[in-house]
């Protein structure tokens, strides 16, 4: 015969279950619209009084000694978090990106404005009126002008491209690394020794949990991770999970610590003067990691988008074998394509401005006082500054002429209107062609590849960031709060309680029934 009061234990347990049920219950209530918390539950298990030595006893009929709290665990599903935090990283590099050509695209902005073509357009009106009256001065004071306009605008288009460089060299560096992604790391390792010394104190740290589940999620942001658990055991009945963090490149399978346990890695980010490069250095506390680690950053995250905006140099970077420099269309390769229009419009005008002899009378040069000419210092020449009629209107048939009054600002109308060689180079004839076609249809060429960057990738970023959406919607179906769900186990835990209280009346009345009226006889 069991214990007279035994099963008062089993009330009292059921009790107990059902009030940590209700109060876990209205702490999910209670957090509803706290950013980042995870919805709990009540882990119990039946408490069995049944062992290994009854089965030497006699057979008899046991029962349960009811319900046992074991702890207060987190719904999560660990694949749709690293679903959504691989997604995540995907999402922040196109958003990155396509702010950034957004940036270039108002600086290249044919359409709004009248900037390049207008300019290119008007210079080409003014030869053409120039070349009915060549001994005019006011029409070569007007012509002029109008190629000064040219080079003023190739100027602010070489200084605003600089400028988005710049901008974004700074947030990479100054806000991006330094201040949200080192200041991540440390506080998710920060909370990893938290979580860890609550877990062997025996307490359940969930909101600890929360806080570094943030913290990660803002992290993935930044760069494509890899978050990994492996078991310590701190004692026989006690083994724990440490957490560890890496930077994951999909495309090579390379990893790069960045948090483990309590350690953490920092990083910065500086420009290579050498090499105009913006590169990745990291500052190593566990692992060995040392120096230039760039390369790991090619799977994803906003790191990665301003690493292609400020690196990416397109069809002039070297893609020779071993080389590492970046092919993504960025601020290097419209400067660059810039510089390439900037360098062969002013070789083709200077080389048709020669004097009857074919002395070379150059009408652009490099500001600067360089050997090459570019878009951020090409401007007219100190020689046609000083006199509107340097510019040779009329050749013999020794230069290539006709020997008819204005042929050669003929020939430079015709040369401007037709098809001709863009090289890399163009004091080298031998050198890469980078495009062929007129000069407006290089311009238009431009244009039109930035025009369809920026929708490429706005593209992109509106499907991502409907998938990640559908991802967390997804993610909080699970672990976020849903009133009415909790409401519907708030009223079913409420019923369980006043049934285990019920359980107790009636456990009063069977022993109030043993204790006075049970054993009267003979009195």
């Amino acid at each position: 015969m069991r214990p007279t009061f035994l099963a008062f234990q089993t009330a009292s347990r059921a009790m107990a279950a059902s009030q940590a049920n209700i109060d876990v219950t209205g702490n999910n209530i209670a957090n509803m619209n706290t950013d980042g918390y995870t919805r709990q539950r009540v882990d119990q298990s039946s408490f069995s009084n049944s062992g290994f030595v009854q089965r030497y006893n006699t057979p008899n009929t046991n029962t349960g000694l009811g319900v046992v709290v074991s702890g207060i665990s987190q719904i999560r599903d660990p694949f749709l978090d690293a679903r959504f935090r691989l997604q995540n990283a995907e999402t922040s590099q196109y958003d990155t990106l396509l702010a950034g050509l957004s940036d270039l695209e108002n600086v290249i902005d044919e359409a709004s404005t009248e900037k390049l073509q207008k300019q290119l357009s008007d210079f080409i009106k003014q030869l053409q009126t120039f070349s009915g009256s060549p001994s005019s001065k006011d029409l070569a004071l007007v012509v002029r002008t109008a190629a000064q306009k040219v080079t003023q605008i190739l100027n602010v288009y070489s200084n605003q491209i600089n400028e988005v460089r710049n901008q974004q060299i700074h947030d990479l560096s100054k806000v991006v690394i330094d201040t949200d992604f080192n200041a991540t790391v440390k506080g998710i390792a920060d909370l990893n020794t938290q979580i860890r010394n609550e877990l062997v104190h025996g307490n359940t740290p969930n909101e600890l949990y929360d806080q570094r589940n943030i913290l990660i999620d803002k992290l993935s942001g930044m760069a494509n991770i890899k978050v990994t658990t492996t078991p310590e055991k701190v004692s026989e009945d006690l083994t724990i999970e440490n957490l560890n963090i890496s930077i994951y490149d999909t495309s090579t399978g390379k990893s790069l610590g960045i948090v483990q346990n309590g350690s953490y890695n920092t990083l910065s980010a500086k420009l290579n003067e050498t090499t105009n490069q913006m590169e990745i250095n990291i500052s190593s506390s566990f692992g060995g990691y040392y120096g230039n680690v760039t390369n790991y950053f090619s799977g994803g995250g906003s790191i990665n988008g301003y690493l292609n905006l400020i690196n990416g140099n397109g069809t002039y970077a070297d893609t020779s074998s071993g080389s590492t420099e970046n092919s993504f269309r960025g601020t290097l390769y419209y400067e660059s394509s810039m510089n390439t229009f900037a360098s062969n419009f002013a070789k083709l005008l200077n080389d048709l401005n020669a004097d009857s002899s074919g002395t070379a009378k150059p009408l652009f040069s490099a500001s600067d006082g360089s050997s090459s000419i570019t878009a951020g210092n090409i401007a007219i020449s100190d020689e046609w500054l000083k006199d509107a009629a340097f510019i040779t209107t009329t050749t013999n048939t020794n230069t290539g002429g006709t020997g008819g009054e204005g042929d050669n600002i003929t020939r430079m109308i015709n040369a401007l209107n037709a098809d001709m060689k863009f090289y890399r180079d163009p004091s080298n004839p031998s050198s890469e062609v980078m495009f062929g076609g007129t000069i407006h249809e290089f311009v238009v060429g431009v244009i039109g590849e930035l025009s369809l960057d920026v929708e490429l990738h706005e593209n992109f970023a509106d499907t991502s960031s409907t998938v990640l959406n559908n991802l967390y919607a997804t993610r909080e179906s699970i672990s976020g709060v849903n009133l009415d769900e909790e409401g519907i186990q708030l009223m079913a835990f409420q019923k369980s309680y006043n049934a285990a209280a019920r359980y107790f009346n009636v456990l009063d009345e069977a022993v109030d029934k043993i204790i006075n009226e049970m054993g009267l006889v003979g009195r």
